[in-house]
């Protein structure tokens, strides 16, 4: 297990099966993260790929979290 704030390796990917869409690793196709079940009124394919969008991006521009983890950011109020 990694440790926590690790991102995954690799880029993600969205993957269409019966019913739903899939964020998976573009690595492994068969190893899904999320899954958005599609139904009426709910944008599932682009939660989908906003998701793995937003995440390519920032793999891209080596972010790692905004916050590491055991800190709070300084706007941060209870």
């Amino acid at each position: 297990m990694k440790e926590p704030g690790a991102q995954l390796d690799g880029r993600l990917a969205v993957a269409e099966v019966a019913g739903a869409y899939l964020v998976v690793r573009e690595a492994d196709p068969a190893d899904w993260l999320v899954r958005f079940e599609k139904s009426p009124g709910f944008p599932a394919r682009e939660w989908a790929e906003n998701m793995a969008s937003i995440y390519n991006r920032r793999l891209e521009l080596g972010g790692g979290p905004p916050t590491p983890p055991g800190t709070r950011p300084p706007g941060y109020h209870p």
